[in-house]
């Protein structure tokens, strides 16, 4: 029985067999049987009732038919059990390794840096030429072997990273994705018509691309075939892991802000992230997989299965905290989730996440990180700097000096319309009822009055989190909770859902919940509650005036400071619409998840809330906080009794 190291629980279970001193052609001999079983997957259920639903990370350690993986000689057939979910719902079939690789040399010349050559060349694939793709490579001066980096390109030449490879006697090799799709909906590609009998779509074939790419390589007498990275960014980044899992000739592995389809758990979705149902490439992915939007937990794999068949050779996942839509969050989990493989192998110096801030794309510092991985994965040389490759992602947090008094703003126009039905994403706005949403978030003055109500001698539900600008001190037998002056009034954050619905309670006994908190039902007489994802939309959005809904700048990724100089008023008076923290909502997105609502980020639509982000309930984070809605009372003289008697009411209700 394989046993799970103490740090690490059921839901990071994950494995793979891979021997590396196994002779050269047995290597080979698996690879042709992977991509035999790639190309002959079965028939897996396509409907949710015949797919169990599991909240939690599938465990890795145990067979579909629930026996433990035993001995390392399992893991053989366990793999198996691995890839036929990923390619069946999520890439589709691929064809087997071509008959053939020839290549052409197209144009030779001097690298302009004078230490190498810029060589293009086009890959002639099949012996019946059915498919051609470009490369350029670039190659030092100095005599091989070579260790080597592949990075898709959507174009070729002019690399700004080549230099730094060659003075390290690399060679560099960029390939031409859109030799063998182009990236378009609706339109197949080259490859998809020369292997018509594969349901494959674009990420696959970009995988498969560069696996191709590795195939030539071996025709090389100056190449060190030990030694092949495979990269990409973004989308790039997606088809770098899918090629990894799937070619074990590839020895270092690393998806830059690859999100979902890439290193991006599906089940762990932090803020703003990216789900199923929010992908605007559909055919970046198999059709089947359209079936578990909002339904992820009938997923019968995560993205830590792509990561298990990475293990234990080299992987380095690149990512921004500030990228919240590629789900960094998410990342680590499944980075986390394979740890235990590489703790079986000795192995753990090659399970590697490394975070920075800023946007969406591949910086500098993260081209630097890649080499410096890639010399310590291939060679055991260690960096200069001294970096580590292992982090936890940073949060973002409220700005000091935000936040108001707690007030109340009214929200009418009852019956208005809902804003435009995005596809795939819904429609919100339409509310058919009077209400008041929070002017400002909760604030950690707020939350700490509720936490010296209610957890002053004990605190059984986990309401305080040690990360929260809110200061805990033992006087007596009683526990006190103080904010601190500095951001007293700034938004609370580390708040989990279930904390947030208790504070409502706290405050009016908004809601009952039963079964273990899984069954949540707002009361008809609810006095404060979370707002619903259609109320917070319309507060956000709605103009009254015009009766439509605002268009809101979109935050610049590439300068995260830029969201301070966005609108933070909505046109019924709601603030802090365009900050860095996002919201619960008590609305309920499929079976495992609540809706979050923010105006913070890049992506998405052009009103950042139009997309139906949702996030784990259970999630306690830096930049994850909420406000808190009730009904419109009846007339101003009420509406000012009732926030008279609001903190009245607060300090004498117990639970």
């Amino acid at each position: 029985m394989v046993t799970q190291p103490k740090n690490h629980n059921h839901l990071t279970d994950l494995a793979s067999k891979i021997n590396f001193n196994m002779p050269f052609q047995k290597l080979l001999i698996l690879i042709s049987w992977i991509t035999i079983s790639l190309s002959a997957a079965k028939e897996l259920p396509t409907s949710l009732k015949e797919i169990p639903d599991q909240e939690n990370l599938p465990d890795l350690f145990k067979f579909n038919d629930g026996s433990d993986v035993k001995s390392l000689e399992e893991w053989k057939k366990r793999r198996k059990e691995l890839v036929e979910p990923l390619m069946f719902y999520q890439y589709g079939s691929i064809p087997p390794r071509p008959d053939k690789i020839a290549y052409r040399i197209d144009k030779e010349k001097n690298h302009n840096s004078g230490i190498g050559k810029e060589n293009w060349v086009t890959l002639i694939i099949g012996s019946k030429r059915k498919l051609e793709m470009r490369l350029v490579i670039y190659e030092p001066n100095t005599p091989g072997p070579h260790p080597v980096i592949i990075e898709e390109e959507g174009s070729l030449g002019g690399s700004k990273n080549a230099v730094r490879f060659m003075k390290k006697n690399y060679l560099f090799i960029e390939y031409a994705r859109h030799d063998l799709d182009p990236d378009r909906k609706n339109t197949a590609g080259p490859a998809q018509k020369a292997y018509p009998e594969h349901d494959w779509e674009t990420l696959a074939v970009w995988a498969w691309g560069g696996m191709r790419v590795v195939d030539y390589l071996e025709s090389r007498t100056d190449v060190d075939m030990k030694s092949i990275g495979i990269t990409g960014h973004s989308r790039g980044g997606k088809m770098a892991l899918l090629a990894g899992a799937l070619d074990e000739r590839i020895s270092l592995v690393i998806p830059n802000g690859s999100g979902a389809g890439g290193a991006g758990s599906s089940r762990v979705l932090g803020p703003g992230a990216e789900s199923i149902g929010m992908n605007d490439k559909p055919h970046w992915y198999h059709p089947r997989i359209r079936i578990f939007a909002e339904n992820e937990a009938h997923l019968p794999f995560d993205q830590h299965f792509l990561k298990a068949l990475v293990a234990p050779r080299g992987l380095l996942c690149i990512e921004s905290t500030d990228d919240l839509y590629a789900n960094p969050l998410g990342t680590y989990a499944t980075s986390n989730a394979v740890m235990p493989v590489y703790e079986l192998y000795n192995m753990t110096q090659r399970n590697a996440i490394r975070f920075r801030r800023g946007g969406h794309t591949f910086s500098e510092a993260d081209w630097t990180s890649l080499l410096d991985f890639a010399e310590l994965t291939f060679y055991g040389r260690e960096s200069k700097g001294g970096q580590s490759f292992w982090q936890i992602p940073a949060e973002v947090t409220p700005l000091a000096g935000s936040g108001g008094e707690p007030s109340f703003t009214r929200v009418g126009n009852v019956g208005n319309k809902a804003d435009y039905n995005y596809p795939r994403v819904g429609s919100f706005g339409s509310v058919d009822h009077e209400y008041e949403i929070g002017r400002y978030k909760v604030s950690n003055k707020e939350y700490a009055l509720f936490l010296n109500g209610v957890a002053q001698k004990s605190d059984p539900n986990g309401l305080y989190n040690s990360k929260m600008r809110i200061r805990k001190e033992r006087k007596g037998d009683k526990i006190i909770y103080k904010a601190y002056p500095a951001t007293a009034n700034a938004a609370v954050t580390y708040v989990s859902w279930h904390n947030a619905l208790d504070y409502c309670n706290w405050l009016g006994e908004a809601y009952m919940i039963s079964d273990q908190g899984r069954k949540v039902q707002r009361k008809a007489n609810a006095k404060y509650f979370l707002p619903t994802e259609d109320e917070w939309y319309k507060a956000c959005y709605y103009d009254p005036k015009n009766k439509k809904y605002k268009l809101y700048p979109l935050r610049d990724a590439h300068r995260i400071e830029n969201s301070n100089k966005l609108p933070s008023k909505s046109s019924y008076g709601m603030m802090e619409t365009s900050d860095h923290i996002w919201e619960w909502t008590e609305s309920k997105v499929g079976e495992a998840f609540r809706g979050i609502k923010s105006d913070s980020w890049f992506q998405g639509n052009n009103r950042q809330a139009a997309g139906r982000y949702y996030s784990n309930p259970e999630l306690e984070l830096g930049h994850l906080g909420f406000r808190v809605a009730r009904p419109a009372p009846a007339s101003t003289k009420e509406t000012k009794i009732e926030n008279a008697g609001l903190l009245k009411r607060a300090r004498r209700f117990g639970r």
